[in-house]
C-alpha cells in the first residue's frame, strides 16, 4: 500500500503545505519544521523559534471551496479532523509543554485559518464536537467510519496568503 503523500494528490497537498510553511516563516519568523514525509507521522510539523519548540501543528489543505464564506456556510465553520489524530497530537503537544495548533488552508481563495486547539497543558482551547461518521478515508478517496472531531473555527485567526 502506497503512502498517500506519495500519490499525485498527496504531492499537491505537500506543495500547498509548503506554501503555508513559507508564509509562517515569513510572517512570524518561525520555522515550520516538518515531520518526515517518508513515514506516517502523527503530526505534520512543529513551529520553532530559534532553538525552542513553540507549537505542534496539524495542517490540512482543502480544495473544494471557492471562498471562506462557503466554508463557514457549508461546513458550519467546523473543521473535520479524525479524533484519534487530534487526541494524539494534543498528547504530543502537552508532553512537549506547548500548544497544539491547527492550520486549515483553503487553497482556491488562498485563506489560512489558524486555530489553537489545545493549551500546553492539554486542555482544549476551542469547542470540539465529536461524532462517529462515515467520511472520506484519505486524500485519495475511499470511505471510513470513525470518530471525528469537528473543530469550531469561530475564533480562528484568518490570513490572506
Amino acid at each position: 500500500m502506497t503512502m498517500d503523500i506519495l500519490t499525485e494528490k498527496g504531492q499537491v497537498s505537500l506543495k500547498d503545505e509548503q506554501i503555508v510553511a513559507r508564509w509562517v516563516a515569513s510572517e512570524f519568523g518561525l520555522r515550520y519544521a516538518q515531520t518526515p514525509k517518508s513515514s506516517p507521522a502523527t503530526v505534520d510539523a512543529v513551529l520553532v523559534n530559534d532553538a525552542e519548540i513553540m507549537a505542534v501543528v496539524e495542517t490540512k489543505c482543502r480544495y473544494d471551496l471557492a471562498s471562506l464564506e462557503q466554508f463557514q456556510v457549508n461546513y458550519k465553520n467546523e473543521w473535520l479532523v479524525t479524533w484519534s489524530k487530534v487526541n494524539s497530537a494534543i498528547g504530543i503537544a502537552s508532553g512537549l509543554a506547548v500548544p497544539f495548533v491547527g492550520f486549515l488552508y483553503l487553497v482556491r481563495p488562498r485563506v489560512l485559518l489558524s486555530q489553537r486547539i489545545s493549551e500546553a497543558s492539554g486542555m482544549l482551547s476551542t469547542n470540539v464536537r465529536l461524532s462517529t461518521t462515515r467520511t472520506q478515508a484519505t486524500i485519495n478517496g475511499g470511505t471510513a467510519l470513525r470518530t471525528n472531531a469537528y473543530i469550531n473555527m469561530d475564533t480562528a485567526k484568518i490570513y490572506n496568503l
